[in-house]
């Protein structure tokens, strides 16, 4: 079963072949390391880990070559509750993200809420199939006063005192927004376990009018992900991992592999690095690594430039930093006692 695993994920997650169609360049914001910012990439995976309330901040700097870099800020938060039924588990979680892009400091900002339940398809816990829902709200607003029109040139040179000859209904919008998820986890031990996920996000298609004569809507997205962490050696595993995402008439496929060296347990908790590459079709290469220490995770990754944007950006693409924290309780231990009478 373990072999059947392995061929399956990295046939799935081999940096080259994988994919087709154009890189996704717009739409929605992304990260390169889309497994650290769990409720962006699929509602369902809200309440999915080991532990009692996990807390992620993701921050991703890109284009740093370009006059206008996009700078995009995610936070998050989730938990379970109590099981009510056989083992299953419902979950809610909370995320906030910002991004800021381009020359007219275009602004989205995201509020969503997930709400997620687990269901365990078995006695000994190794299956489980999560689904999720999350709604929210967004705002985007940009800034038209530093922008340029071509009606602002005089003939000689570029005056800013010229009207701009456009007439923009709103320079800030408001809508709400629906998606949701489904993942499968098989989880045999912290070291060995595999997961798939599939997402349908923005189902309501909203309305973006920030010009009075477009309708312009946000398309739907649908998501494909998968990620494994296989042993191979007594302290070395590989996490192959892969994702795909269609968005109107835009794509994103990435796929890799990281390797993973246990170093000595602190505290009886696993400590362990990983480095890995990935490549996003049409677009980059993405070196990354991350290390795991006690309730941390904490990943670095930076994206080189492979596209025709390439001579724009001289191969510079995106910097991204993210951390998990992880908070277990620690159930104690109470030695049980035996009653003995004391005969006089």
């Amino acid at each position: 079963m373990k072999r059947a695993f392995v061929i399956l994920i990295i046939s799935f997650s081999l940096p080259f072949g994988v994919g087709w169609g154009e890189a996704l360049f717009a739409q929605d914001i992304h990260f390169s390391q889309f497994n650290a910012s769990p409720q962006n990439l699929n509602p369902s995976q809200t309440g999915l880990f080991d532990g009692d309330w996990r807390f992620v901040g993701n921050l991703r700097n890109q284009w740093s070559a370009v006059p206008v870099p996009y700078n995009t800020f995610s936070l998050s938060t989730d938990t379970r509750f109590k099981s009510i039924f056989n083992g299953d588990v419902p979950a809610i979680g909370l995320i906030a993200n910002t991004d800021k892009s381009g020359d007219s400091r275009l602004s989205t900002t995201n509020f969503y809420i997930s709400l997620s339940y687990i269901k365990k398809l078995d006695k000994d816990s190794t299956h489980f199939l999560s689904i999720g829902v999350q709604p929210g709200i967004t705002n985007k607003s940009f800034n038209p006063n530093a922008l340029t029109f071509d009606n602002q040139y005089d003939g000689d040179s570029y005056n800013p005192a010229l009207p701009s000859g456009e007439n923009f209904t709103n320079a800030h919008i408001n809508y709400f927004d629906i998606g949701g998820g489904i993942t499968y986890l098989y989880r045999e031990s912290h070291r060995f376990y595999v997961s798939f996920g599939l997402a349908a996000l923005h189902l309501t298609q909203p309305k973006q009018l920030f010009y009075a004569q477009t309708q312009d809507r946000l398309a739907r997205k649908i998501t494909f992900n998968g990620i494994a962490n296989l042993p191979l050696a007594e302290k070395f595993d590989i996490v192959p991992t892969f994702l795909y995402s269609h968005q109107g008439t835009y794509n994103e496929t990435v796929g890799g592999m990281y390797g993973k060296y246990y170093l000595t347990p602190v505290d009886g908790m696993p400590t362990a690095f990983a480095l890995g590459m990935l490549k996003r079709y049409k677009d980059a290469f993405i070196f990354a690594g991350y290390i795991e220490y006690r309730n941390f995770n904490v990943g670095v990754s930076y994206d080189l430039n492979s596209s025709y944007l390439s001579a724009a950006t001289n191969y510079r693409g995106g910097f991204e930093i993210s951390v998990i924290y992880i908070f277990k309780k620690i159930i104690p231990f109470v030695a049980k006692k035996r009653v003995c009478p004391i005969y006089m």
